[in-house]
């Protein structure tokens, strides 16, 4: 029997509107590896699982598997759990990879432990709104602590992921992403640029879709300090919290956001610096922010 050298990961969550687009992507795939691709669906109650059928025989490998835990944590750490290859990349239900995304990933990972690959702002964002965050075209270094790649274009080495223990759900409402480069480069392991590994991403296209990103990432600011504030990460400024509604309210119509959203996001923040926790973000919105994306907080990145 063939050992299966790379599998793709892909979270789902009523994601048959946009799950698709992805796939026939990934079909187009010039891989010349064994390969797999595991969409692991994460309680949809539309038609995604009849999506995924509809593909097979067509993306190579393709399976189906459930995971009745919510949250893209527990989605990513069941998909490689089900799978047995060297590499596992991720990737989202809402996004598309690039022609050669999959070949670029591996050969990538043959210099490092894990890589995150670039991203491409504009072809599935077809309208560009000044509150609009952008991604860069480099891994970004995060609170001034260390760089980050997003899961919606990440890859990695099997023996890394299992050792470092794979995604932690506690940050499914904000930061898995950063937690787990960061975990992973705190253990010794290289985390490296994938430039030709190019994934186009679906942007939050509303005010209250930016809006609640930015919520969780506050939130997941005092969360990660609790973890990583000893291990030399700074520690979260009121003021950063300031600049990033200012942005939002600057650029998007007034009555689009409440008045008092930036009030409570201010004194969310003020308490996650008091306490060094982030204990607010599970109950404080449940709205899944990414069309297609498993779960609250799905996605990462800006």
């Amino acid at each position: 029997m063939t050992h299966t050298v790379v599998s793709v990961v892909i979270p789902a969550l009523n994601a048959a509107a946009t799950l698709p687009v992805q796939l026939e992507a990934l079909a187009r795939q010039d891989v010349d590896v064994p390969w797999e691709v595991l969409v692991v669906d994460n309680g949809s109650t539309d038609s995604t699982l009849e999506v995924c059928r509809s593909f097979e025989g067509r993306v190579p490998g393709l399976r189906t598997l459930s995971c009745p835990v919510p949250g893209t944590s527990a989605a990513r750490n069941a998909g490689a759990a089900a799978s047995s290859s060297d590499l596992l990349l991720f990737c989202d239900a809402d996004d598309e990879v690039a022609p050669g995304w999959v070949r670029a990933m591996v050969a990538a990972l043959q210099s490092s432990d894990s890589v995150g690959g670039a991203i491409e702002n504009d072809k599935l964002t077809t309208v560009r709104l000044p509150y609009m965050p952008r991604h860069p075209d480099h891994l970004p270094v995060v609170a001034g602590f260390l760089p980050r790649a997003i899961t919606a274009n990440l890859g990695v080495r099997r023996r890394v992921f299992e050792e470092v223990g794979g995604f932690d759900p506690e940050y499914d409402y904000g930061g898995p992403d950063t937690e787990f480069c960061w975990r992973l480069q705190l253990a010794g392991h290289r985390l490296s640029y994938a430039p030709d590994a190019v994934v186009h991403y679906r942007h939050r296209h509303t005010l209250r879709s930016v809006a609640v990103k930015a919520f969780h990432t506050g939130i997941s600011r005092g969360r990660l300090y609790r973890d990583y504030g000893t291990q030399g990460m700074p520690r979260p400024r009121l003021a950063g919290v300031a600049v990033r509604w200012t942005g939002l309210l600057l650029g998007a119509p007034v009555a689009a956001v409440s008045p008092r959203t930036p009030l409570a996001l201010a004194r969310a923040g003020r308490r996650c610096r008091r306490t060094g926790t982030g204990q607010l973000g599970a109950s404080a919105c449940c709205t899944s922010e990414r069309t297609g994306a498993a779960g609250p907080g799905a996605g990462g990145g800006p």
